[in-house]
C-alpha cells in the first residue's frame, strides 16, 4: 500500500464515513414528548412524559467529528454522491477553493480527536401508569469508535518533514471501536414534592458483542527512520486486541455476523421538577450516569501485547507488501519474540460501554417556549473502553403537541462550536447538530444527522393527562384519567 493511498484511507475513515456513522441529538431526546427516546439520555426522564403510552417504531442517529482532517469545499450530499473524486491535499500546494481535497491540519503540536457512532433504535414501548410509575421495552443496535486524544505527532506532516535519522516522540494513546446491540427493559418512579415531583429511573440492557477493537500505546515510544524502508522503535510497550471472524473476509465473501461476546449494561438517572399553574413544568433539572458495563467477547478474539525494553527494527517495506492483517500481526511476533503466535496473551477481549455523566436543565420561558441545556462528559474505566464525544449544547425550542422546533448550539469536546436544526411534526422527527454540514462548509470534517418515527395517543386540543396522574403534587384539585 503506498503512502499516498494510506493517508487518504485514513482521512477517509476520519471525515468521507459521515453517512455511515452519531451523537447526542437533543432535538430528538430533551423535548417533553420525546417519551421512550428520552430515557437513552436519562432514563428517569419517562415521567416527563405527558402521555399514557409512546411507542418508536424506528429512529437513528449518525454522527461523526474530528479535527485532525477535512475534505474541502463540500457537503454531505456532494460527498456521497462524488467520494470516488477525493484527492490528496498534500500534493497539491496551494489547494486554493478546490472541492473535494483531502488533508491533514498542519498543526502536529496539539492532540486532535476522531469520533464515530451510530445508533439505530428499533421497536420501543413506553407506558405510563396511574401511579406515577413509567415501565418501558426497547431494542437497540450501537457502534462506537474513535479516540478522543490522538498525538499531533500521528501528522503526516509531520512525517515529511522528518529527515533520515531524527527521532520522533510518539506518546501514549487509545483508540477502541465496538458494534453490539442491546435488548433492555426501563423502569422509573415518581414521587410528590412541596413544589413539584421527583422522579428516579433505571435502564437495563442485556448486551449482544458483534465486532469490537482496541488500540493502547502505553508509554512514550521513540520512532526514528533509519532509511526509506526501515524504522526502529524505543520502548515500545502496546496492547491490542480484536475479534477477527471478518478480519481478512474476502471481497466475494458475505458479512460473518456472529454474536462473539455477551454482557450488561445499565443507565441511571434522577430528576427534579418545579411546577407552576399550567398544564407544564416551570423548571427541570436532571443528572444521569449512562452505559454502566462492558462485554466480554470470548468467540473468535484475541488479545497481543507488543513490548521490549531494546529498540526493535522494522522492515517498513516488508508490512506494505502485506494483504492481510494475520500477516502483519505474525510479523510484528516474530520482529519481537522471534516467532509467530508469541504476541497473544489472551482469547477473552473485554471492552467496556461509552460510560458518561449527564446533567440537563429545561426552562419554560413562557407557554410553548423552553430552553435547555445539556452536558454530557465521558467517564473512562479503562483504555480498552469505548468513548463517548463531550457534547455541551443549549437548545431555544418552541414545542406543542403536534409540532416541535429548535436551534441547538453545541460544543463538542468542548472545542468545536455548531449549530443545529431539528424539527417535529406529528409522529415524524428530523434534525441535525451541524447544519453546515449539510448545507456546505469550507472545510468539511464530519456530519450528525437524526431522524425518528413515533406513535402515541391521537388527542386534538392542549389537555394534558399528565396533570391529574397519581404521585403529582396535590395542587391539582381536578383528577383526570389519561386519554387513549
Amino acid at each position: 500500500m503506498t503512502s499516498k493511498y494510506y493517508y487518504i484511507l485514513v482521512i477517509l475513515l476520519l471525515v468521507a464515513t459521515a453517512t455511515v456513522s452519531a451523537q447526542h441529538q437533543s432535538g430528538l431526546r430533551m423535548e417533553n414528548y420525546a417519551g421512550i427516546n428520552s430515557i437513552f439520555i436519562n432514563p428517569a426522564s419517562a415521567n416527563i412524559f405527558p402521555l399514557r403510552w409512546d411507542l418508536n417504531l424506528v429512529s437513528a442517529d449518525f454522527f461523526i467529528d474530528n479535527n485532525a482532517a477535512y475534505i474541502s469545499n463540500t457537503k454531505v450530499g456532494d460527498l456521497v454522491k462524488n467520494a470516488n473524486l477525493i484527492k490528496s491535499g498534500w500534493e497539491m500546494e496551494p489547494q486554493g477553493d478546490q472541492t473535494l481535497v483531502a488533508d491533514f491540519y498542519r498543526d502536529t503540536t496539539k492532540n486532535k480527536y476522531a469520533m464515530l457512532s451510530q445508533t439505530i433504535n428499533g421497536p420501543a414501548f413506553l407506558f405510563n401508569t396511574n401511579g406515577g410509575q413509567s415501565i418501558g421495552l426497547f431494542y437497540n443496535f450501537r457502534s462506537t469508535g474513535g479516540s478522543p486524544k490522538i498525538p499531533g505527532s500521528l501528522n503526516y506532516y509531520n512525517y515529511i518533514s522528518k529527515s533520515a535519522n531524527e527521532i520522533i516522540d510518539f506518546p501514549s494513546f487509545d483508540f477502541s471501536f465496538m458494534a453490539w446491540d442491546e435488548i433492555g427493559v426501563h423502569f422509573s418512579q415518581r414521587v410528590s414534592t412541596v413544589d413539584g415531583y421527583a422522579s428516579v429511573g433505571i435502564n437495563i440492557k442485556s448486551l449482544r458483542g458483534y465486532e469490537a477493537a482496541y488500540i493502547s500505546l502505553q508509554n512514550q515510544t521513540d520512532i526514528q527512520f533509519l532509511n526509506s524502508n526501515q524504522v526502529e522503535v524505543s520502548d515500545l510497550n502496546i496492547q491490542y486486541g480484536l475479534t477477527n471472524h471478518n478480519v481478512d473476509i474476502a471481497d466475494n465473501q458475505s458479512y460473518n455476523r456472529t454474536i462473539a461476546g455477551k454482557g450488561l449494561g445499565i443507565d441511571l438517572g434522577f430528576n427534579y421538577v418545579i411546577e407552576d399553574d399550567s398544564d407544564t413544568y416551570k423548571f427541570r433539572v436532571g443528572a444521569s450516569i449512562n452505559d454502566i458495563g462492558r462485554i466480554k467477547f470470548k468467540n473468535n478474539a484475541e488479545v497481543h501485547r507488543l513490548e521490549a525494553d531494546q529498540s526493535i527494527i522494522f522492515d517498513e517495506a516488508l508490512y506494505q507488501s502485506f494483504t492481510t492483517l494475520d500477516e502483519a500481526m505474525d510479523q510484528a511476533s516474530i520482529d519481537l519474540y522471534g516467532a509467530i503466535d508469541l504476541s497473544e496473551v489472551d482469547e477473552d477481549l473485554k471492552v467496556g460501554l461509552p460510560t458518561n455523566f449527564s446533567l440537563q436543565a429545561d426552562y419554560k420561558i413562557v407557554d410553548y417556549i423552553y430552553v435547555s441545556a445539556l452536558l454530557i462528559n465521558r467517564i473512562s474505566f479503562s483504555p480498552y473502553a469505548v468513548k463517548t464525544t463531550n457534547f455541551l449544547s443549549l437548545a431555544p425550542r418552541f414545542e406543542h403537541r403536534w409540532g416541535m422546533f429548535t436551534l441547538p448550539i453545541s460544543i463538542v469536546e468542548y472545542s468545536r462550536v455548531k449549530m443545529g436544526l431539528a424539527l417535529r411534526l406529528g409522529y415524524f422527527i428530523i434534525g441535525t447538530d451541524d447544519l453546515t454540514s449539510i448545507t456546505g462548509t469550507k472545510e468539511f470534517r464530519g456530519t450528525d444527522i437524526y431522524f425518528g418515527v413515533k406513535v402515541n395517543p391521537f388527542q386534538i386540543g392542549d389537555s394534558n393527562p399528565r396533570k391529574g396522574r397519581s404521585g403529582s403534587s396535590g395542587k391539582r384539585s381536578k383528577v383526570k384519567c389519561y386519554k387513549f
